[in-house]
């Protein structure tokens, strides 16, 4: 898993980078106005529908059984593909039509607070992003099979051909005024990437394998058993996608209530913390999809006592300075052009929101890829269902009185119960939290340090970054159990699953599996 993890920090990299040179552009030329509004509400509404049927069903339904099969079985991994490749195919087309017709009630949905004429553009916008639909999602399917390889290469690739999409769109959108541009930004990247994805796939050779002579009998059969699997691991996510999708849309319909500069401020808010997520969660949660699922029973938990600590130590100061220097942070990267003052406000409570659950996120989504990886999808239904229900209640109760900080909190808030419950279910509640109780005193040092030094201008941001990173670093190296556990996962070799020194005072806890 170490492999695949590091593969994909340093894919997410470059990519990042793009995606900073994309919103930091969109700031410039469009502010945090009514286009940069509509376009989020626009992807928004392409994005959720898609998400509703196909994420869960791809990560937690078809990754792990088509590792399992390629395993065991290599000619029924090559069935399972392709018939959920024709399912998904059929889906998207007619998603496709439905989104472009009743594109104008979507954006009255989700933007219940939008002027008419910000509405009208998000529809036109809605119209063309939906013409990447299909492409997006048989593309995403292609990244899996790679992934099942331990090739990480079309992963990858995504954020960067996606960036530059985008870019490009961003600028020819501010150079003609037809500011709809901005939607072909998502839709041509997407039919370039899934040209490749289709190429790349069989160029290397990934559906090959298996007993090709079966007659057509055979094949029916064995793709009614290759569904039916499938159908028995997704079954129990079915309420997933209605939580997560519920929660997005709640929280773009609480924005528009509170104005455009807050839908769009949303977003470069989010992007900053999801920088932060894409360089650690996502890459451990995708890698632990692949590593724990094939991982026996009894290396479950030693796994996962090899993966928890490093990620807190690096969390927790990440949480400290994001939160700390919210303001310097987005007056650094947006303070230009069309980003305005009171762009830098929204935007900076938001961060604040956002970034005190960035450690929780971090965690949590770690957690909820391995038990979908060890097929305890039923666990996964309700710690999803909480972690995001609850905020969605959060955000529609709350956001009269807390204003744009609302949308951050309530994102924070649904983190901590996501790590809460999936720590739980897989029996590292107690060793987590023991090592952040030895982490919290460094931590409260570094926090005070950060904000008597935080303030305006690009010297307090830099101390007060400073500040925080060497008073965590001297303290995580003063404490003997910290120094061991963090030295004890960057010189453990990958794969291992031997069991690792425990922090002192930590005990380790029953297998992760002990409790499914």
């Amino acid at each position: 898993m170490g492999k695949i993890f590091f593969r994909l920090v340093l894919g997410g990299i470059a990519g990042k980078i793009l995606g900073l040179l994309r919103e930091v552009l969109l700031a410039a030329l469009f502010g945090a106005g009514r286009v940069v509004a509509a376009n989020r509400i626009a992807l928004t509404a392409t994005l959720i529908p898609i998400n509703f049927f196909t994420a869960d069903a791809l990560t937690a339904g078809f990754l792990p059984l088509y590792v399992q099969y390629r395993q065991e079985r290599p000619a029924m991994a090559r069935t399972l593909y392709r018939a959920v490749h024709l399912l998904l195919a059929v889906f998207s087309l007619l998603l496709t039509v439905a989104l472009i017709f009743g594109r104008d009630l979507w954006v009255g949905l989700l933007g219940p607070g939008l002027d008419s004429h910000t509405a009208d553009i998000a529809a036109a916008m809605l119209g063309i992003a939906a013409l990447g639909v299909p492409f997006y999602v048989l593309y995403n399917l292609n990244t899996l099979v790679g992934l099942a390889n331990d090739d990480v290469r079309l992963i990858n690739l995504r954020p960067s051909c996606q960036s530059v999409g985008l870019i490009v769109a961003t600028v020819i959108a501010w150079r003609t005024g037809h500011v709809s541009v901005l939607a072909w930004g998502f839709t041509v990247p997407y039919i370039v990437l899934w040209g490749w994805g289709a190429y790349w796939i069989r160029r290397q050779g990934y559906l090959h394998g298996g007993n090709d002579t079966g007659s057509h009998r055979l094949d029916r059969a064995a793709t009614k058993v290759a569904l039916g699997m499938f159908w028995r691991r997704l079954r129990p996510l079915l309420l997933i996608p209605v939580i997560l999708q519920g929660s997005i849309a709640a929280e773009r319909a609480v924005g528009s209530l509170l104005g455009v500069e807050v839908v769009a401020a949303t977003e470069y808010a989010r992007f900053v913390v999801d920088s932060c997520m894409a360089l650690l969660a996502a890459p451990l949660g995708l890698a632990g999809l692949a590593s724990f699922a094939r991982m026996k029973a009894d290396e479950v938990g030693a796994g996962l006592r090899r993966l928890i600590p490093p990620v807190i130590l690096v969390a927790v100061p990440l949480a400290l300075i994001l939160s700390l220097n919210s303001r310097g942070i987005v007056t650094l990267l947006y303070a230009r052009g069309q980003f305005d003052e009171r762009a830098v406000d929204v935007s900076s409570v938001l961060l604040l929101g956002f970034a005190l659950g960035i450690w929780a996120h971090v965690l949590g989504y770690t957690f909820v890829k391995v038990l979908n990886a060890r097929g305890a999808n039923f666990q996964v239904a309700i710690v999803m269902a909480l972690s995001f229900g609850i905020p969605i209640a959060v955000n529609l109760l709350l956001y009269k009185q807390w204003g744009a900080f609302t949308i951050g909190a309530a994102s924070s808030i649904g983190g901590v119960l996501m790590f809460l419950i999936s720590a739980r279910w897989l029996s590292v509640l107690g060793y987590s939290t023991r090592l952040l109780a030895i982490a919290l005193p460094g931590a409260a040092v570094a926090a005070v340090a950060g904000y008597l030094l935080a303030g305006a201008g690009l010297l307090r941001l830099v101390a007060s970054c400073v500040a925080i990173l060497l008073i965590w670093t001297g303290y995580v190296t003063a404490v003997p159990s910290l120094r061991r556990t963090f030295l004890s996962f960057v010189l453990k070799k990958p794969g291992r699953s031997t069991d690792e020194p425990q922090p002192d005072g930590l005990v380790a806890t029953k297998s992760a599996t002990g409790e499914q």
